[in-house]
């Protein structure tokens, strides 16, 4: 068995690494270490029309709705090379909210809100979580009644990331209150600036925002549900299933990893250089293997999903190694790196610009983003293994 990339993957690579040298150079690399490792929603957005000139924004959409037609692992790699980069990566709208549009949307929903992904103006926070309703999504309480040629939505999401500068809410809610708890829910699409949605920033240990948003007798028109009424339990999964290979990708470690080897070989310790100490080089080789375990997993989601196979074992089991190799690797790194580790980006003594403690800070918000791990490990028992609940 073959575990190299294609000629032609081996291609799209180079093809990607040549864009970032164009479009993101030692200046745009600055920036991000200047703004203490984060981008702000402008040059997000910037950045991203870059990638839609280049069709990139929509790469895995089928040609029909104005995409390339490419491959899911074409996409995958695409974002580990812009994470490698430490560029902004393609977003949720276009990784996950479209996709899922793209098979389960009514034909009137593809033709209306897919341009307008493409053409970015339209961008998505995802609004699953709530406040009593985390890991067991299926407890959500937002109702959304509908009233005349309206739903009538209220409750509220919290981790909602992106909701401050994002325009619509991908909104998990209920619409059936007497059916069973997966069977009455749908999902709508809410404008964040309708009348009645109130939104509240929450700040991470890492400094990331993510929010809190309410809604308040929000009416939404009625051809805002997306694909069929209490159905959308199938869709939030779907679009999860996107998500957690997403977050699985493996450039920011390769990143790590790269940076970290460089500095020991760089670095001397009481007369000795790190790389040349056989526990330093025992741990670096450690993290080597599972970084590519990690890529490993994630290309074979990636796999199953462009072959048409059920990837939901298989997408929790690559989002669980990834995040939880983060905290590892990170934490792995500041014993190498020692009391300068750290130190953050904001500070130019900082060793590999500060990414072990940013990626440190970072992971306990990657293991619940796209479900909690421990959520996570239950659903590759069950439908892995086909374990009991």
């Amino acid at each position: 068995m073959d575990f190299g990339l294609t000629d032609q993957q081996r291609a799209w690579v180079e093809e990607v690494r040549a864009f970032l040298d164009d479009e993101f150079g030692p200046a745009e690399r600055d920036a991000v270490r200047r703004g203490g490792g984060e981008w702000s929603g402008d040059v997000i957005r910037a950045f991203r029309r870059r990638l839609l000139a280049k069709g990139w924004l929509c790469l895995m959409w089928p040609e029909e709705h104005g995409g390339l037609g490419r491959s899911l692992v074409d996409n995958l790699l695409l974002m580990d090379e812009l994470a490698y980069a430490g560029a902004p990566t393609i977003d949720m709208t276009a990784a996950s909210v479209a996709p899922t549009i793209i098979r389960s949307g009514t034909p009137e929903q593809q033709a209306r809100w897919l341009p307008a992904i493409r053409r970015g103006e339209v961008e998505f926070a995802i609004g699953y979580s709530e406040p009593d309703a985390g890991s067991d999504l299926a407890s959500l309480r937002t109702t959304a009644v509908l009233d005349g040629n309206a739903w009538v939505v209220n409750g509220t999401k919290i981790w909602n990331t992106g909701a401050e500068y994002c325009t619509h809410e991908w909104l998990a809610c209920r619409t059936d209150a007497d059916a069973p708890r997966h069977r009455g829910i749908s999902v709508l699409i809410v404008p964040l600036d309708a009348p009645g949605v109130g939104v509240q920033g929450i700040t991470t240990w890492r400094g990331m925002r993510t929010n809190q948003v309410w809604f308040d007798d929000v009416r939404v028109p009625r051809e805002n549900l997306v694909g069929e009424r209490d159905r959308g339990w199938a869709y939030v999964t779907q679009a999860l299933d996107f998500e957690r290979v997403a977050i699985g990708i493996t450039g920011g470690l390769r990143r790590l990893l790269d940076g970290l080897a460089a500095w020991c070989r760089a670095t001397t310790v009481d007369g000795d250089v790190l790389a040349e100490r056989p526990d330093v080089q025992r741990r670096l080789a450690e993290l080597t293997v599972d970084v590519e375990l990690a890529r490993l997993l994630n290309h074979r989601a990636a796999w199953m999903i462009d072959a048409g196979r059920s990837a939901s074992a298989e997408a929790s089991m690559t989002k669980v190694f990834t995040t939880e190799l983060h905290a590892r690797a990170s934490s792995a790194a500041l014993d190498l790196l020692g009391p300068a580790g750290q130190l953050d980006p904001y500070d130019a003594r900082a060793p590999i610009a500060g990414l072990a403690q940013l990626m440190y800070r970072a992971a306990p918000y990657l293991r619940f983003g796209g479900g909690t791990n421990e959520i996570q490990r239950d659903i590759v028992a069950q439908r892995g293994h086909g374990l009991p609940r």
